[in-house]
């Protein structure tokens, strides 16, 4: 089956594949508990290219406490979200606890000032306030609606960022209303792309499932979607759906994504019974 690929050049998908961990824990969210219950992994042959690697991967997994797996003379392994895995799931796979936040009115605005010879350091500081999604108003002015204070305790007592940086509250950012904040800090624009994109693929995709399709192509088509999904909201703030802008389309994604897992799922299912 050729299933409507992702696929744009302007955008590179990441290789969940290699980050083993998160890409098990995704799978196993949405489509992996709801085939496993039955007793049979169907993911088994499929995600790893022989037994030993899959052995190798579940080692590791189970080493890092993600997923424990139950054994018995008849059944493969079934396996099973730990409470330590699924709070390791990355935020774009729980969003609505985040659209979900009352807002407060509180900005927290991170301002820095490290000099050229600490680039290294610098460097590594604006990837580490993307990865908890602070939006940039400028170079060394970041800001977030959410509390930081925690994480910022954490880089003052191990990187002592105090040295070169000051944290706020403020009700107000450079004079600018809630909505210029957000359209300034966060690149909504090009989010908005990749959701389009997104709903548009696999809107199309969803439709091809209610026909026949080998196992194969269906597991194809669950590996293709974990990717496209991954691209679309790695980079999303997840903000109180109070401050999204009236074109968001993240919430659609999600609504799609959850849907289509389900169907693939379903389908699989289906067609091992």
């Amino acid at each position: 089956m050729n299933w409507e690929t992702f696929h744009h050049p302007d955008w590179s998908l990441p290789v969940i594949k290699r980050r083993m961990s998160e890409h098990w824990i995704d799978l196993m969210k949405d489509v992996g508990e709801i085939l496993l219950t039955n007793g049979r992994s169907l993911l088994w042959n499929h995600s790893y290219p022989s037994q030993t690697a899959f052995n190798m991967a579940m080692s590791r997994l189970k080493k890092d406490g993600l997923l424990v797996s139950y054994e018995d003379e008849v059944r493969l392994p079934r396996l099973k979200l730990t409470s330590t895995g699924k709070k390791s799931l990355p935020a774009y796979h729980h969003p609505e606890k985040h659209w979900n936040i009352d807002w407060n009115g509180i900005w927290y605005v991170l301002i820095f000032d490290v000099p050229e010879a600490q680039r290294h350091y610098r460097d590594n500081l604006r990837r580490f306030l993307k990865k908890i999604h602070m939006g940039c108003l400028q170079k060394s002015v970041w800001v977030t609606p959410k509390d930081i204070r925690p994480a910022y305790d954490d880089l003052e007592q191990a990187a002592n960022v105090h040295a070169v940086s000051y944290l706020f509250e403020a009700k107000t950012v450079l004079h600018l209303d809630t909505e210029e904040i957000v359209n300034n800090a966060w690149n909504f624009g090009q989010l908005q792309e990749l959701h389009d994109r997104y709903l548009e693929v696999f809107g199309r995709n969803l439709t091809l499932l209610s026909q026949d399709h080998s196992e194969d192509a269906v597991l194809l088509l669950l590996n293709q979607e974990a990717e496209a999904y991954v691209q679309c909201m790695m980079n999303d703030p997840l903000l109180p759906s109070s401050l999204l802008p009236r074109h968001y389309k993240g919430k659609q994604v999600y609504k799609l994504h959850s849907k289509i897992r389900k169907e693939i799922a379903n389908t699989l299912l289906r067609n091992n019974k």
